[in-house]
């Protein structure tokens, strides 16, 4: 097997020794725990290494970002993160759940956002995120509540209701309704 020669690296607020520092950084009242948190994570696709036995932790409430040139492994490890992509070893464990054997309770504590607009054109704003919603199991009923409870901006609301609309939301918005997806 091949191994390329390059690298990542994690950047974030893991900078700062100080946990009375990072406890400034949330408004989480829950303990400064880790979220994430690798070891040995390899993912290997046909004798290649794509993630090379790598080693990182996440505190809850840190801001995190993988740095690294393309094919480095930045896109196959948020992949193993969400559930999307099974590790080839190693071990990675989300809010303490191991992501081999837990995938489907990881799923439903995180939100993704992907680079892409993956919204349905022919869908309001509302339809989209109640039909979103039952991708993950929630009820009709709870998901419509909570699409009735996002602060959306005024602009984003003001389409909500039309069918035809929610193609011609602009960039942002598109973006913020994702977040608020996610």
């Amino acid at each position: 097997m091949s191994k390329p020669d390059r690298s990542f690296s994690l950047a974030g607020d893991s900078v700062r020794d100080s946990s009375r520092e990072r406890a400034r950084l949330t408004s989480d009242l829950r303990p400064l725990t880790s979220v994430v948190v690798a070891r040995g994570l390899t993912k290997i696709y046909n004798q290649r290494w794509a993630v090379d036995a790598i080693d990182f932790s996440v505190q809850r409430g840190e801001t995190f970002g993988l740095l690294g040139p393309n094919g480095a492994g930045k896109s196959t490890t948020m992949r193993m993160i969400a559930c999307r992509a099974p590790l080839t070893s190693g071990e990675l464990l989300v809010e303490e759940l191991d992501v081999q054997t837990q995938g489907r309770e990881i799923r439903s504590l995180i939100g993704v956002v992907p680079q892409e607009n993956n919204l349905d054109p022919d869908l309001n704003v509302r339809r989209n995120l109640i039909v979103y919603a039952s991708y993950y199991r929630i009820p009709k009923v709870q998901a419509a509540k909570r699409a009735d409870e996002q602060t959306v901006p005024p602009a984003v609301a003001a389409r909500c209701s039309d069918f035809s609309q929610s193609r011609r939301l602009g960039v942002a918005q598109r973006r913020i309704l994702q977040i608020q997806r996610s």
